[in-house]
């Protein structure tokens, strides 16, 4: 008995030992196993998820194409809308230049009406004494109307700041309202036209200007003019034409010749008659101008 229990006293420890060491391997095995489950696990848990790409169908190409023609149209319009609103500037900015033209040639033809009224009275005065002979002893009198050279060009010189500009560069085109565009081109074909007139005036200059010569005395009209010319070098400035004309006292003029004085008479009576035609041209130019100036203004709300 005692060798029994001796016995299983030594074979417990080794089985106790196997035992245990079984259990360690299992646990071991078990850990090994366990650890790549929970690293696969932890793995699936944070791996990004994909969604899953179908065939695209019509409705998908439909809208891409749509919201693609919609970002290009809409940029269309803006640049459309961007070049329309550059235009009315423009426009307003060529109107704006065009009442400084319209009152600066109203202002023009003003002082160039009432400066051909002058002339027309003085060459009537002219014609009156030359034709009673009263010349020859109211001497005085036919040099104080004369001024060399006397029968010099009265023009009126239209702005030519905006009209070209509308005609030359084609930007007619911006002034939208037809009223104005045409108003604008009648007035100036107008004026156009009546310079035609001016090269009947030099004709008649050059024509009348020797005749003249044998009814003045150029040396008295030198000396009539001398304290201006001499005020002139002096002064830095222009000199405003204050000084009169200084003729002798009593001056006579010998008389002409029945065909000369015809022949002066001839081109004085023309050139009364061309400046009362020209007058009339300027009061319709000017009512002209005034007309055009007020639709501008009103048309496009200038002040």
């Amino acid at each position: 008995m005692a060798d029994n229990l001796e016995d299983e006293t030594l074979g417990n420890p080794i089985n106790t030992q196997s035992e245990n060491l079984s259990e360690k391997i299992i646990s071991t095995a078990n850990a090994d196993t366990i650890a790549p489950i929970q690293e696969t696990e932890n793995m699936e848990v944070h791996h990004p998820t994909h969604p899953a790409h179908g065939k695209k169908t019509w409705k998908n190409y439909f809208w891409e194409f749509l919201m693609l023609f919609l970002a290009v149209f809409c940029g269309f319009l803006a640049e459309y809308q961007l070049e329309h609103t550059i235009e009315h500037q423009r426009e307003k900015e060529y109107m704006k230049t065009m009442v400084e033209d319209l009152k600066s040639d109203t202002a023009q033809l003003t002082h160039l009406i009432s400066n051909r009224k002058d002339r027309i009275i003085e060459l009537d005065t002219l014609f009156e004494l030359i034709s009673s002979d009263r010349y020859t002893i109211e001497g005085n009198k036919v040099y104080s109307l004369y001024e060399f050279p006397y029968w010099d060009i009265l023009r009126f010189l239209p702005s030519d700041r905006t009209i070209p500009q509308l005609k030359n560069a084609g930007n007619l085109r911006l002034i939208r309202k037809e009223n104005v565009s045409n108003a604008l081109i009648h007035y100036d074909v107008w004026v156009r036209n009546r310079k035609e007139y001016e090269s009947l005036q030099v004709e008649l200059a050059n024509q009348i200007n020797p005749i003249i010569e044998k009814l003045i005395d150029p040396i008295i009209i030198h000396n009539s003019k001398k304290e201006l010319i001499n005020a002139q070098l002096l002064s830095d400035s222009v000199v405003k034409r204050e000084y009169k004309n200084i003729l002798p006292e009593n001056l006579s003029i010998p008389k002409m010749e029945t065909d000369v004085k015809k022949s002066i008479l001839k081109y004085i009576n023309q050139v009364i008659l061309l400046y009362t035609e020209l007058l009339k041209d300027n009061f319709s130019e000017k009512g002209l101008a005034i007309k055009t100036l007020d639709l501008v203004k009103k048309e496009y709300h200038i002040d």
